[in-house]
């Protein structure tokens, strides 16, 4: 079986992808983990399907070394904030408030973030600060689509129609050049809400890459 690399997005750590794990306890499986809310944990794999959530993508496209066997992203993006460059984006304002408040109330930003997204009343006592706010700046300015073009490797992508945090015409945006399935009504969270419709697009997308 192909071995799969799972990335989580910011605010999120590597439990994240517990229910699509125990769905896909047949093949080998890591998970990255970037030290939100504990220890960092950055394994590697030979030519992993890399299975990447959010900002999972772009911080795989920008760190993790290929080659791949293929990518599976899922409410995904390599490039976030909105530019002359890159027009379907979401407005840097929006951004730019959260890095303002940041230093002050790391846990009330990364709590209504959340909120957002679908998860009430999270359990932040292990937040950690300091690696957070780095990859919230890092997300306001990057920009990995060059690194998405260049794959060799096949690109599956994920999204809900109802996603507040990526909004349909950005995944269309981003994935025009590559397959896109959309759930929908279906949020920013579709590993944790829609983990067997999840998991079968997994399965039937790494069987063709054998």
């Amino acid at each position: 079986m192909i071995p799969l690399l799972f990335v989580h997005g910011w605010a999120f750590d590597a439990g994240f992808w517990e229910p699509l794990r125990d769905r896909l306890t047949d093949f080998p499986v890591r998970s990255v983990d970037l030290g939100f809310s504990g220890r960092p944990d950055r394994p590697s794999l030979r030519r992993p399907l890399v299975v990447a959530h959010s900002m999972g993508l772009a911080w795989a496209l920008a760190n993790v070394p290929r080659p791949w066997a293929g990518v599976l992203a899922v409410n995904a993006f390599p490039c976030f904030t909105r530019s002359a460059a890159f027009v379907d984006g979401v407005s840097p304002r929006m951004v730019g408030r959260m890095q303002t408040r940041f230093g002050e109330e790391p846990h009330a930003v990364t709590a209504e973030f959340l909120n957002r997204c679908g998860i009430a009343d999270a359990d932040l006592s292990g937040l950690q600060p300091g690696p957070l706010g780095e990859a919230l700046d890092w997300l306001a300015t990057c920009d990995e689509r060059p690194a998405l073009a260049a794959l060799d490797c096949p690109v599956m992508a994920l999204a809900g129609t109802a996603d507040v945090i990526v909004p349909e015409s950005m995944s269309r945006a981003v994935f025009a050049a590559h397959e896109l399935i959309l759930a929908e009504r279906g949020g920013h969270l579709l590993p944790l809400t829609h983990p067997d419709w999840v998991a079968t697009h997994l399965r039937q997308f790494a069987a063709r890459l054998q």
